[in-house]
Protein backbone atom coordinates (compact mmCIF):
# COMPACT_ATOMS: atom_id res chain seq x y z
CA UNK A 1 0.00 0.00 0.00
CA UNK A 2 1.05 3.12 -0.50
CA UNK A 3 0.42 6.20 2.29
CA UNK A 4 0.84 9.67 -0.21
CA UNK A 5 0.67 12.95 2.04
CA UNK A 6 0.31 16.26 1.58
CA UNK A 7 -0.67 19.48 2.82
CA UNK A 8 -1.24 23.72 2.61
CA UNK A 9 -2.26 26.56 4.41
CA UNK A 10 -2.08 29.92 5.06
CA UNK A 11 -2.41 33.03 7.39
CA UNK A 12 -5.84 34.16 5.85
CA UNK A 13 -6.31 37.30 7.04
CA UNK A 14 -5.29 37.41 10.20
CA UNK A 15 -2.23 38.68 11.95
CA UNK A 16 -0.48 35.62 13.23
CA UNK A 17 -0.56 32.41 12.04
CA UNK A 18 -2.00 30.12 14.55
CA UNK A 19 -2.22 26.97 13.14
CA UNK A 20 0.60 24.21 13.43
CA UNK A 21 1.15 20.66 12.05
CA UNK A 22 3.76 18.05 11.57
CA UNK A 23 3.96 14.42 9.74
CA UNK A 24 5.88 11.47 11.18
CA UNK A 25 8.87 10.45 8.44
CA UNK A 26 7.13 8.17 5.99
CA UNK A 27 10.50 6.63 5.38
CA UNK A 28 11.44 5.14 8.39
CA UNK A 29 10.98 1.38 7.89
CA UNK A 30 11.25 0.36 11.16
CA UNK A 31 9.11 3.33 12.82
CA UNK A 32 6.09 2.50 10.40
CA UNK A 33 6.34 -1.82 10.93
CA UNK A 34 4.79 -0.84 14.36
CA UNK A 35 3.74 2.66 14.30
CA UNK A 36 2.56 2.87 11.39
CA UNK A 37 2.44 6.85 9.59
CA UNK A 38 1.27 9.89 12.00
CA UNK A 39 -0.15 12.89 10.84
CA UNK A 40 -0.99 15.62 13.86
CA UNK A 41 -2.71 19.27 13.36
CA UNK A 42 -3.50 21.98 15.69
CA UNK A 43 -5.10 25.49 15.84
CA UNK A 44 -4.38 27.88 18.89
CA UNK A 45 -7.07 29.68 20.80
CA UNK A 46 -6.97 33.39 19.37
CA UNK A 47 -9.10 34.27 22.11
CA UNK A 48 -6.15 32.93 25.02
CA UNK A 49 -2.77 33.89 25.11
CA UNK A 50 -0.08 32.57 23.05
CA UNK A 51 -2.16 30.51 20.76
CA UNK A 52 0.39 30.20 17.88
CA UNK A 53 2.85 29.04 20.97
CA UNK A 54 0.86 26.74 22.29
CA UNK A 55 -0.58 25.06 18.50
CA UNK A 56 3.16 24.27 18.17
CA UNK A 57 4.12 23.06 21.61
CA UNK A 58 1.34 20.54 21.23
CA UNK A 59 2.15 19.32 18.25
CA UNK A 60 5.82 18.86 18.38
CA UNK A 61 5.07 17.28 21.86
CA UNK A 62 2.69 14.96 20.68
CA UNK A 63 5.06 13.72 17.58
CA UNK A 64 7.87 13.84 20.17
CA UNK A 65 6.25 11.19 22.46
CA UNK A 66 4.50 9.15 19.92
CA UNK A 67 8.18 8.46 18.00
CA UNK A 68 9.52 7.08 21.55
CA UNK A 69 6.62 4.38 21.03
CA UNK A 70 7.91 0.82 21.77
CA UNK A 71 7.47 -1.81 19.45
CA UNK A 72 5.62 -3.83 21.70
CA UNK A 73 3.39 -0.91 22.87
CA UNK A 74 -0.05 -0.55 20.94
CA UNK A 75 -0.99 2.20 18.67
CA UNK A 76 -4.22 3.37 20.87
CA UNK A 77 -1.96 3.43 23.94
CA UNK A 78 0.83 5.12 22.03
CA UNK A 79 -1.86 7.78 20.67
CA UNK A 80 -3.24 8.09 24.26
CA UNK A 81 0.44 8.78 26.23
CA UNK A 82 1.41 10.90 23.74
CA UNK A 83 -1.64 12.95 23.87
CA UNK A 84 -1.46 14.05 27.84
CA UNK A 85 1.95 14.60 27.32
CA UNK A 86 0.75 16.65 24.93
CA UNK A 87 -1.83 18.67 27.11
CA UNK A 88 0.71 18.51 30.07
CA UNK A 89 3.48 20.31 27.59
CA UNK A 90 0.93 23.04 27.08
CA UNK A 91 -0.50 23.17 30.36
CA UNK A 92 3.43 23.77 31.93
CA UNK A 93 3.74 26.41 29.28
CA UNK A 94 0.98 28.05 30.27
CA UNK A 95 2.66 28.65 33.81
CA UNK A 96 6.20 29.37 32.46
CA UNK A 97 4.20 32.14 30.14
CA UNK A 98 1.97 33.12 33.20
CA UNK A 99 -0.98 32.64 31.68
CA UNK A 100 -2.48 29.71 33.39
CA UNK A 101 -5.77 28.70 32.28
CA UNK A 102 -5.55 31.22 29.48
CA UNK A 103 -3.66 29.45 26.74
CA UNK A 104 -5.09 26.45 24.65
CA UNK A 105 -5.14 24.56 21.37
CA UNK A 106 -7.06 22.29 19.65
CA UNK A 107 -5.70 18.71 18.02
CA UNK A 108 -5.87 16.37 15.36
CA UNK A 109 -3.85 13.34 15.46
CA UNK A 110 -4.18 10.62 12.70
CA UNK A 111 -2.36 7.28 12.61
CA UNK A 112 -2.85 4.95 9.33
CA UNK A 113 -1.41 1.70 10.54
CA UNK A 114 -1.74 -1.71 8.39
CA UNK A 115 -4.01 -0.77 7.04
CA UNK A 116 -6.57 0.92 9.47
CA UNK A 117 -6.80 4.53 10.71
CA UNK A 118 -6.40 4.90 14.37
CA UNK A 119 -7.33 9.26 15.74
CA UNK A 120 -7.81 11.17 18.51
CA UNK A 121 -8.99 14.53 18.36
CA UNK A 122 -9.67 17.55 21.35
CA UNK A 123 -11.90 21.00 20.58
CA UNK A 124 -12.83 21.94 16.77
CA UNK A 125 -10.67 20.76 14.10
CA UNK A 126 -12.17 17.96 12.44
CA UNK A 127 -10.78 14.57 10.95
CA UNK A 128 -12.68 13.76 7.81
CA UNK A 129 -13.14 10.17 6.15
CA UNK A 130 -13.59 10.86 2.24
CA UNK A 131 -14.75 7.47 0.66
CA UNK A 132 -15.93 7.23 -3.04
CA UNK A 133 -17.08 10.74 -2.85
CA UNK A 134 -18.33 11.09 0.18
CA UNK A 135 -17.46 13.35 3.59
CA UNK A 136 -17.88 11.86 6.73
CA UNK A 137 -16.53 13.69 10.12
CA UNK A 138 -15.38 11.33 12.59
CA UNK A 139 -15.45 13.39 14.96
CA UNK A 140 -17.60 15.36 17.46
CA UNK A 141 -16.81 19.02 18.65
CA UNK A 142 -16.15 20.08 22.22
CA UNK A 143 -18.02 23.14 21.95
CA UNK A 144 -20.83 24.99 24.02
CA UNK A 145 -23.30 24.01 21.20
CA UNK A 146 -23.46 20.43 22.61
CA UNK A 147 -24.81 21.25 25.66
CA UNK A 148 -27.41 24.08 23.90
CA UNK A 149 -28.52 20.80 21.47
CA UNK A 150 -29.35 18.76 24.62
CA UNK A 151 -31.30 21.41 26.11
CA UNK A 152 -33.20 21.97 22.81
CA UNK A 153 -34.05 17.86 22.96
CA UNK A 154 -34.83 18.10 26.83
CA UNK A 155 -37.68 20.93 25.44
CA UNK A 156 -35.93 23.75 27.67
CA UNK A 157 -34.96 25.72 25.03
CA UNK A 158 -36.12 26.11 21.31
CA UNK A 159 -33.39 25.36 18.70
CA UNK A 160 -33.55 28.95 17.37
CA UNK A 161 -32.22 30.28 20.20
CA UNK A 162 -29.68 27.54 20.43
CA UNK A 163 -28.55 27.74 16.83
CA UNK A 164 -28.67 31.72 17.23
CA UNK A 165 -26.78 31.69 21.09
CA UNK A 166 -23.42 33.77 20.55
CA UNK A 167 -21.46 31.37 22.45
CA UNK A 168 -22.15 28.41 20.95
CA UNK A 169 -18.94 27.98 19.50
CA UNK A 170 -16.63 28.55 22.19
CA UNK A 171 -14.68 25.93 23.71
CA UNK A 172 -15.68 23.54 26.23
CA UNK A 173 -12.08 21.40 26.35
CA UNK A 174 -9.14 22.02 24.51
CA UNK A 175 -5.33 20.71 25.21
CA UNK A 176 -3.95 23.04 28.01
CA UNK A 177 -6.43 21.93 30.69
CA UNK A 178 -5.01 20.48 33.95
CA UNK A 179 -6.87 17.24 32.73
CA UNK A 180 -8.73 16.14 29.80
CA UNK A 181 -13.04 15.48 31.00
CA UNK A 182 -13.32 14.45 27.16
CA UNK A 183 -11.13 12.82 24.15
CA UNK A 184 -13.17 12.25 20.81
CA UNK A 185 -11.64 8.89 19.78
CA UNK A 186 -12.68 5.69 17.61
CA UNK A 187 -12.78 2.84 19.60
CA UNK A 188 -12.33 0.26 16.63
CA UNK A 189 -9.55 0.91 13.90
CA UNK A 190 -11.26 1.99 10.76
CA UNK A 191 -10.21 -0.35 8.00
CA UNK A 192 -9.41 1.61 4.88
CA UNK A 193 -10.05 0.94 1.44
CA UNK A 194 -8.71 1.82 -2.25
CA UNK A 195 -8.50 5.53 -2.84
CA UNK A 196 -9.70 7.00 0.81
CA UNK A 197 -8.74 10.36 1.27
CA UNK A 198 -7.97 11.05 5.63
CA UNK A 199 -8.45 14.96 5.74
CA UNK A 200 -7.43 16.69 9.05
CA UNK A 201 -8.53 20.56 9.41
CA UNK A 202 -8.52 23.54 10.63
CA UNK A 203 -12.07 25.43 11.12
CA UNK A 204 -10.37 28.03 8.52
CA UNK A 205 -11.22 25.66 6.15
CA UNK A 206 -14.65 23.73 6.84
CA UNK A 207 -15.90 26.89 8.92
CA UNK A 208 -16.15 27.99 5.38
CA UNK A 209 -16.67 25.14 2.21
CA UNK A 210 -19.12 23.10 2.50
CA UNK A 211 -19.49 20.01 2.86
CA UNK A 212 -19.47 19.07 -1.33
CA UNK A 213 -16.80 21.26 -1.98
CA UNK A 214 -14.40 19.69 0.00
CA UNK A 215 -15.03 16.53 -1.27
CA UNK A 216 -14.84 17.55 -4.48
CA UNK A 217 -10.81 19.00 -3.42
CA UNK A 218 -10.11 16.05 -2.22
CA UNK A 219 -10.70 13.98 -5.74
CA UNK A 220 -7.23 15.40 -6.70
CA UNK A 221 -3.98 13.60 -5.81
CA UNK A 222 -3.19 14.61 -1.88
CA UNK A 223 -1.01 17.25 -2.47
CA UNK A 224 -3.29 19.13 -4.88
CA UNK A 225 -5.93 18.44 -2.52
CA UNK A 226 -4.81 20.48 0.29
CA UNK A 227 -4.09 23.38 -2.09
CA UNK A 228 -7.34 23.29 -3.37
CA UNK A 229 -9.02 23.81 -0.14
CA UNK A 230 -6.86 26.83 0.49
CA UNK A 231 -7.65 28.05 -2.57
CA UNK A 232 -10.96 27.73 -2.24
CA UNK A 233 -11.42 29.19 1.31
CA UNK A 234 -9.47 32.29 -0.22
CA UNK A 235 -11.43 32.66 -3.64
CA UNK A 236 -14.70 33.28 -0.79
CA UNK A 237 -12.56 36.58 0.15
CA UNK A 238 -14.40 36.31 3.89
CA UNK A 239 -14.00 39.48 5.61
CA UNK A 240 -11.48 38.37 8.64
CA UNK A 241 -10.75 35.39 7.25
CA UNK A 242 -9.50 32.68 9.86
CA UNK A 243 -5.82 30.65 9.35
CA UNK A 244 -6.23 27.79 7.54
CA UNK A 245 -4.51 24.13 7.51
CA UNK A 246 -5.52 21.01 5.56
CA UNK A 247 -3.32 18.15 5.87
CA UNK A 248 -4.49 15.44 3.70
CA UNK A 249 -3.09 11.21 3.95
CA UNK A 250 -3.78 9.27 0.58
CA UNK A 251 -4.74 5.35 1.21
CA UNK A 252 -4.10 3.74 -2.23
CA UNK A 253 -3.67 -0.33 -2.28
CA UNK A 254 -1.09 -1.80 -5.25
CA UNK A 255 -1.62 -3.83 -7.40
CA UNK A 256 -0.30 -6.72 -5.13
CA UNK A 257 -1.90 -6.13 -2.57
CA UNK A 258 -5.07 -5.80 -4.01
CA UNK A 259 -5.22 -8.71 -5.66
CA UNK A 260 -4.52 -10.44 -1.90
CA UNK A 261 -7.29 -8.54 -0.56
CA UNK A 262 -9.61 -10.03 -2.85
CA UNK A 263 -9.19 -13.53 -2.48
CA UNK A 264 -8.82 -12.69 1.44
CA UNK A 265 -4.69 -13.34 1.55
CA UNK A 266 -3.52 -10.08 2.27
CA UNK A 267 -1.01 -10.55 5.71
CA UNK A 268 -0.47 -7.42 6.95
CA UNK A 269 2.60 -6.35 4.78
CA UNK A 270 4.05 -2.94 4.05
CA UNK A 271 5.15 -1.06 0.91
CA UNK A 272 6.42 1.85 2.46
CA UNK A 273 5.50 4.84 -0.07
CA UNK A 274 8.92 6.85 -0.80
CA UNK A 275 9.16 10.44 -2.06
CA UNK A 276 12.81 9.70 -2.57
CA UNK A 277 14.23 11.56 0.35
CA UNK A 278 10.73 14.71 0.44
CA UNK A 279 8.92 13.25 3.35
CA UNK A 280 10.40 14.12 6.77
CA UNK A 281 8.96 14.98 10.52
CA UNK A 282 8.22 18.24 9.50
CA UNK A 283 6.98 21.20 12.06
CA UNK A 284 4.53 24.14 9.91
CA UNK A 285 3.48 27.20 11.02
CA UNK A 286 3.59 29.86 8.34
CA UNK A 287 3.90 27.85 5.37
CA UNK A 288 4.26 24.35 3.68
CA UNK A 289 7.39 22.43 4.31
CA UNK A 290 6.22 18.83 2.51
CA UNK A 291 6.42 19.19 -1.62
CA UNK A 292 5.93 16.23 -3.46
CA UNK A 293 7.20 15.64 -7.31
CA UNK A 294 4.23 14.93 -9.15
CA UNK A 295 1.37 14.94 -6.04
Amino acid sequence: MDIIPGNASHIGQRSQQQDAFALSDFNDEEFVAHGGYLAVLADGIGGLSNGAQAANIAVTEMVTRYLNKSSVQSVDHALDQALDMANQAVLDAGHWYDSFRDMGTTLVAAVIYQGHLYWRAVGDSHVYLCRDGRLSQLNADHNYARQLQAQVNEGLISQDLADRHPHRRALEYYLGLPYLPEVERNLNPLALRDNDRILLCSDGIDGVLSAAEIAACLDNMPMRAAQCLCDAVLKKQQFGQDNLTAVVLGYRLNEVDASRSLVGRLKNRWIIFSHAGWLMLAIHQCWSLLAAPGL
